[in-house]
């Protein structure tokens, strides 16, 4: 697991403090990977808005964007995650958190 610092630990939870971002990586959280649009409708949000809340966790390094062609693909970034919560919570509760 790789270390995170403080700065990093406050941004994902300052991150996942939002309701809805803390939705879409749960949505995000039970598939390996899912396109924008597919997110926004389990989401039931607008394109626009998963835009915003997609850049804020991108910047806390919970999630991980990727364009191919003209659709952007997203997943969440467990080791991040995995590394953050380390510190709050034991390792085999935050793996049954994300599915593992």
């Amino acid at each position: 697991m790789p270390e995170i610092s403080l700065e990093s630990r406050a941004r994902v939870f300052s991150a996942l403090a939002d309701p809805t971002r803390l939705r879409l990586v749960e949505i995000l959280a039970s598939e390996e990977e899912l396109c924008g649009t597919q997110i926004a409708n389990r989401a039931g949000i607008s394109i626009a808005l998963l835009s915003h809340h997609w850049k804020v966790l991108s910047e806390a390094g919970v999630v991980i964007r990727e364009r191919r062609g003209q659709k952007q693909f997203c997943r969440v970034d467990r080791e991040v995650l995995e590394a953050a919560f380390a510190y709050v919570w034991p390792r085999s509760r935050i793996q049954s958190l994300l599915g593992q």
